[in-house]
């Protein structure tokens, strides 16, 4: 049993150092930053490996918005991408703020002098 069940796992090709792509898979976005679920990008990127802990489990440079908005930087393999560059000519760089909005959100409301609309009774 132990054979069949070790037959498809592979060593992971990632090393300290590496530049990989983060699936978006288990991290909840910001609200309303995305109007549909199937418009997020699936993997955001690329973040720099700090740490192997060779069991497939790598640490990430995640950036500070990320970090503040709660995300463990510890991902298994199978959660990342390694990054392949392209020519930025001709398939420009994506920004993080071009994902998703991670700033922090505001605790203030704008009040106005009147009721706008009124759904209710």
């Amino acid at each position: 049993m132990t054979y069949e069940a070790n037959k498809c796992c592979h060593p992971s090709p990632l090393t300290t150092g590496d530049l990989v792509y983060v699936s978006t898979k288990n991290i909840s976005l910001p609200k309303g930053t995305v109007t549909a679920q199937k418009l997020t990008p699936k993997f955001i990127g690329p973040y720099k490996i700090i740490e192997d802990y060779h069991n497939n489990s790598y640490k990430i440079d995640l950036s500070s918005c990320l970090k503040q908005w709660g995300v463990h930087p510890v991902f298994h393999s199978s959660y990342l991408r390694i990054h392949v560059p392209n020519d930025d000519r001709l398939f420009p760089g994506r920004m993080e703020m071009q994902v998703a909005d991670f700033r922090e959100p505001k605790s203030e409301w704008a009040i106005q002098d009147k009721i706008i609309s009124h759904l209710g009774h």
